[in-house]
Order: C-alpha cells, then sequence, then structure tokens
C-alpha cells in the first residue's frame, strides 16, 4: 500500500470563496452523501446530533429535513463557511433546529462545551484531521451512552499513486487512511465495538457504537 501522504488544504477564508465553494458543493450534494440522511434514524438518533466538518451545512440540511425529530448543531472550523451556512440554513427555514458552531474538532474544551448527542458524524473530514486520534477522542466524550459515532471518509487505495493528477479529490484519496490504520487508531482509543464498512470505489464508513 502507498505512504499517505499528509493533507495540505487549509480552511477556507473569504465569503466569495465560501460561496463559491457551497454553490459547487450542492451539485454533489445527493452523490457525496447517499442515502445517509433517511440512515440516520436507523443510527438511533432520535433527538441530538453533532456534525462535525459541516462546511455550507447541506448535508446537514439534508439531514434535518428527513428527520424533523433532530437537533444538530454543526460545526466548522472556518468563520466564512459558518456565515455561508447560516443564510443556507435561514434559506431552508431550518434555523429553529441547526445551530451552527465555530470551533476546532481538536479543542477538547470547545468540543466538551457542546455536551453528548445520541450521534455524532463526519464526513470527509478525517483525512484533514493533524492529530486524528485526539479528535476521535473528543468526539468519543461527545458521544452518548448507547450512542454513535459515524465517519466517512475516503480511504486510500494504490493506485492513486499511479494517476499524473493533482486535484482536490485525488490528494484527498492520498491523504486517506486504510482501514487497517484506522482500527489501529481506534485500538489506541480502547475502543472495541466498531465496524468499518467499504464502499466502491474508494470510500469507507467508520461506525462506533457505545
Amino acid at each position: 500500500m502507498s505512504k499517505r501522504k499528509e493533507h495540505e488544504e487549509c480552511a477556507i477564508t473569504g465569503m466569495e470563496k465560501a460561496r463559491r465553494y457551497a454553490e459547487s458543493h450542492r451539485k454533489y450534494a445527493r452523490m457525496m452523501y447517499g442515502k445517509f440522511p433517511k440512515y440516520v434514524k436507523s443510527l438511533g438518533a432520535i433527538g441530538k446530533c453533532l456534525e462535525i466538518g459541516s462546511g455550507p451545512a447541506t448535508l446537514t440540511a439534508m439531514v434535518a429535513e428527513h428527520n424533523p425529530q433532530l437537533h444538530i448543531t454543526a460545526v466548522d472550523i472556518s468563520s466564512d463557511m459558518v456565515a455561508v451556512a447560516q443564510e443556507y440554513v435561514e434559506e431552508k427555514k431550518l434555523q429553529d433546529r441547526i445551530r451552527l458552531i465555530i470551533a476546532d474538532a481538536a479543542d477538547s474544551s470547545a468540543i466538551g462545551e457542546l455536551g453528548q448527542f445520541d450521534l455524532v458524524y463526519s464526513f470527509f473530514s478525517l483525512h484533514h484531521w493533524e492529530d486524528p486520534e485526539k479528535v476521535i477522542g473528543n468526539l468519543l466524550k461527545a458521544t452518548a451512552e448507547k450512542g454513535v459515532l459515524y465517519i466517512h471518509d475516503f480511504k486510500r487505495v494504490w493506485w492513486t499513486r499511479c494517476l499524473p493528477l493533482d486535484t482536490g479529490e485525488i490528494n484527498a484519496m492520498r491523504a486517506a487512511y486504510t482501514s487497517h490504520e484506522i482500527g489501529a487508531l481506534l485500538r489506541k482509543l480502547d475502543v472495541r465495538q466498531y465496524e468499518i464498512r467499504k464502499s466502491f470505489p474508494f470510500f469507507q464508513s467508520v461506525i462506533v457504537t457505545k
């Protein structure tokens, strides 16, 4: 297996850049997130959810619309992205059930202050985290007893190193983790009840039950 390459992409800054990202992002939302918004209820989410790396709140809104019983706290590190997300949430008239927070998932105090949640989920953020062990540790603490932590991301596949491309998606795959690396990380955190589901061609989901 090819060696992991650190992801160098920084948080998006600037309102115009954030709006352009949001517009592009929403075009591919159904393909990116699949059936997850409908799948949420089967994960035991009946009250409070925490989304990490929520970006322009595209998935946040989809989850809220499919699950009217939920209140969602959505966290992103970029203040400009959160501002764009707030516009979208208000446009969708979901502000009574979606709370947007600017915070770093690696900040134990910031995440701890949010409380505990039935479901904590994150899409396409794992490969960004400089210290995934610390972030996942924080998210596990935010997951309530009998709750679920769900992390979906790219998986690193050998053939990406052969592609003469330098796109954001390819670089994200090169920065992704293998299922063996994720398993080793979870065991370091003393997590025993978990499942890693691989999805063709280069996705995987990590499901931790407490």
